[in-house]
């Protein structure tokens, strides 16, 4: 084997690997390339699934809320109710006691007493 034959050969042999190498490295951009997208989608997919259940567990929320305070509005009206009925039924009693204080009141002063 000849000078110029071994250097062609070396030459050869470094143009392969100059190739190779470049394909590597052509490669590997393209798997850093493809893993970036995924994580990225991935990335992504996992925010909407956690708006997704932030917004159900919100959801749930303001239903449980809605019905202690429609609750809560159903007691109050009640009482409310029961109270004016109270107040109802007893005025015809505070009006009576109120005469009868008037009265009194009113003898004691004239000096008139039944």
């Amino acid at each position: 084997m000849g000078k110029a034959e071994a250097l062609s050969q070396i030459k050869e042999a470094e143009a392969k690997a100059k190739k190779t190498l470049e394909e590597a490295i052509e490669k590997q951009k393209a798997i850093v390339a493809s893993a970036r997208r995924e994580a990225v989608d991935k990335l992504q997919a996992a925010e909407r699934d956690m708006r997704a259940r932030r917004e159900a567990v919100l959801a749930k929320e303001r239903e449980t809320l809605a019905a202690k305070r429609d609750e809560l509005l159903r007691k109050g009206n009640d009482e409310a109710a029961t109270i004016q009925e109270k107040a109802t039924n007893r005025i015809p009693k505070a009006k009576i006691a109120i005469k009868q204080q008037l009265e009194r009141a009113f003898d004691a002063t004239t000096g008139t007493n039944e």
